[in-house]
Protein backbone atom coordinates (compact mmCIF):
# COMPACT_ATOMS: atom_id res chain seq x y z
CA UNK A 1 0.00 0.00 0.00
CA UNK A 2 2.77 2.51 0.75
CA UNK A 3 4.51 1.85 -2.65
CA UNK A 4 1.04 2.76 -4.45
CA UNK A 5 1.12 6.42 -2.22
CA UNK A 6 5.03 6.77 -3.17
CA UNK A 7 3.78 6.74 -7.11
CA UNK A 8 1.29 9.02 -6.20
CA UNK A 9 3.52 11.38 -5.65
CA UNK A 10 6.22 10.81 -8.07
CA UNK A 11 3.41 11.49 -10.70
CA UNK A 12 2.72 14.80 -9.15
CA UNK A 13 6.38 15.93 -9.10
CA UNK A 14 6.68 15.07 -12.84
CA UNK A 15 3.61 17.31 -14.01
CA UNK A 16 4.12 21.20 -13.75
CA UNK A 17 2.41 24.24 -14.99
CA UNK A 18 5.66 26.11 -17.07
CA UNK A 19 3.29 29.49 -16.77
CA UNK A 20 2.31 28.87 -13.17
CA UNK A 21 6.14 28.79 -12.19
CA UNK A 22 6.56 32.07 -14.45
CA UNK A 23 4.09 33.74 -12.65
CA UNK A 24 5.18 33.32 -9.47
CA UNK A 25 8.70 34.60 -10.43
CA UNK A 26 7.15 37.94 -11.70
CA UNK A 27 5.09 38.10 -8.51
CA UNK A 28 8.03 37.58 -6.59
CA UNK A 29 10.09 40.53 -8.29
CA UNK A 30 6.82 42.76 -8.21
CA UNK A 31 7.28 42.40 -4.32
CA UNK A 32 10.61 42.95 -4.16
CA UNK A 33 10.23 46.41 -6.01
CA UNK A 34 7.46 47.39 -3.80
CA UNK A 35 9.73 46.56 -0.70
CA UNK A 36 12.75 48.68 -2.57
CA UNK A 37 10.15 51.73 -2.46
CA UNK A 38 8.88 50.93 1.43
CA UNK A 39 13.12 51.16 2.65
CA UNK A 40 13.56 54.10 0.22
CA UNK A 41 10.22 56.31 2.27
CA UNK A 42 11.53 54.69 5.14
CA UNK A 43 14.90 55.91 5.19
CA UNK A 44 14.07 59.65 4.11
CA UNK A 45 14.68 61.94 6.41
CA UNK A 46 14.30 64.88 4.76
CA UNK A 47 12.19 67.62 6.55
CA UNK A 48 10.36 70.36 4.32
CA UNK A 49 9.22 73.55 5.64
CA UNK A 50 5.84 73.73 3.88
CA UNK A 51 4.66 77.17 5.70
CA UNK A 52 8.26 78.98 4.06
CA UNK A 53 6.88 82.37 2.34
CA UNK A 54 9.94 81.95 -0.01
CA UNK A 55 8.15 78.80 -1.72
CA UNK A 56 4.54 80.41 -1.91
CA UNK A 57 4.31 80.34 -5.33
CA UNK A 58 5.09 76.54 -5.49
CA UNK A 59 1.08 76.21 -4.10
CA UNK A 60 -0.37 79.16 -6.31
CA UNK A 61 1.72 78.94 -9.59
CA UNK A 62 1.08 76.29 -12.23
CA UNK A 63 4.60 76.25 -13.45
CA UNK A 64 5.77 74.03 -10.19
CA UNK A 65 3.35 71.75 -10.50
CA UNK A 66 4.61 68.16 -9.48
CA UNK A 67 4.19 65.48 -12.29
CA UNK A 68 3.74 62.12 -11.19
CA UNK A 69 4.22 60.99 -14.29
CA UNK A 70 7.37 62.03 -14.94
CA UNK A 71 10.15 58.72 -15.11
CA UNK A 72 12.44 61.15 -12.50
CA UNK A 73 9.64 61.64 -10.50
CA UNK A 74 10.02 59.81 -6.92
CA UNK A 75 7.39 59.73 -4.22
CA UNK A 76 8.93 60.71 -0.95
CA UNK A 77 7.32 62.01 2.26
CA UNK A 78 8.91 65.45 1.20
CA UNK A 79 7.04 65.48 -1.89
CA UNK A 80 3.96 64.04 -0.20
CA UNK A 81 3.72 67.08 2.55
CA UNK A 82 4.06 69.51 -0.41
CA UNK A 83 1.22 67.52 -2.55
CA UNK A 84 -1.06 67.20 1.02
CA UNK A 85 0.00 70.91 1.66
CA UNK A 86 -1.27 72.27 -1.82
CA UNK A 87 -4.71 70.45 -1.40
CA UNK A 88 -5.28 72.09 2.07
CA UNK A 89 -4.30 75.43 0.75
CA UNK A 90 -6.65 74.97 -2.41
CA UNK A 91 -9.36 73.86 0.23
CA UNK A 92 -9.16 76.88 2.19
CA UNK A 93 -9.26 79.14 -0.94
CA UNK A 94 -12.27 77.39 -1.52
CA UNK A 95 -14.02 77.87 1.50
CA UNK A 96 -13.09 81.62 1.17
CA UNK A 97 -14.31 81.93 -1.83
CA UNK A 98 -17.55 80.95 -1.18
CA UNK A 99 -18.07 83.09 1.88
CA UNK A 100 -17.48 85.84 0.22
CA UNK A 101 -20.05 84.84 -2.40
CA UNK A 102 -22.51 84.48 0.53
CA UNK A 103 -21.62 87.89 1.94
CA UNK A 104 -21.92 89.70 -1.51
CA UNK A 105 -25.34 87.52 -1.70
CA UNK A 106 -26.80 88.90 1.81
CA UNK A 107 -25.58 92.85 0.52
CA UNK A 108 -27.60 92.49 -2.41
CA UNK A 109 -30.87 90.86 -1.15
CA UNK A 110 -30.37 93.45 1.85
CA UNK A 111 -29.84 95.94 -1.08
CA UNK A 112 -33.26 94.26 -2.84
CA UNK A 113 -35.09 94.65 0.23
CA UNK A 114 -34.33 98.26 0.60
CA UNK A 115 -35.82 98.89 -3.03
CA UNK A 116 -38.86 101.13 -2.55
CA UNK A 117 -42.15 98.72 -2.93
CA UNK A 118 -43.53 100.83 -5.65
CA UNK A 119 -40.34 100.92 -7.76
CA UNK A 120 -40.61 96.80 -7.73
CA UNK A 121 -43.95 96.76 -9.01
CA UNK A 122 -42.71 99.05 -11.60
CA UNK A 123 -40.22 96.24 -12.44
CA UNK A 124 -42.00 93.68 -12.42
CA UNK A 125 -44.84 94.96 -15.11
CA UNK A 126 -41.77 95.96 -17.45
CA UNK A 127 -40.64 92.28 -17.40
CA UNK A 128 -43.89 90.57 -17.41
CA UNK A 129 -44.42 92.88 -21.07
CA UNK A 130 -40.97 92.78 -22.37
CA UNK A 131 -41.87 88.66 -21.47
CA UNK A 132 -45.07 89.27 -23.69
CA UNK A 133 -43.80 91.08 -26.78
CA UNK A 134 -40.91 88.38 -27.22
CA UNK A 135 -43.82 85.59 -26.94
CA UNK A 136 -45.08 87.24 -29.83
CA UNK A 137 -42.58 87.76 -31.69
CA UNK A 138 -41.68 84.19 -31.52
CA UNK A 139 -45.23 83.44 -32.58
CA UNK A 140 -44.80 85.57 -35.64
CA UNK A 141 -41.88 83.75 -36.74
CA UNK A 142 -42.88 80.07 -36.57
Amino acid sequence: MALLLMDDEEDERRHFNYDKIVEQQNLSKKKKKLLMKKKELLTDDFQVDVADARFQAMYTSHLFNLDPSDPNFKKTKAVEQILEEKARRRQQEFTEASERQINTAEKETAVKKSIDPALSMLIKSVKNKTEQFQARKKQKVK
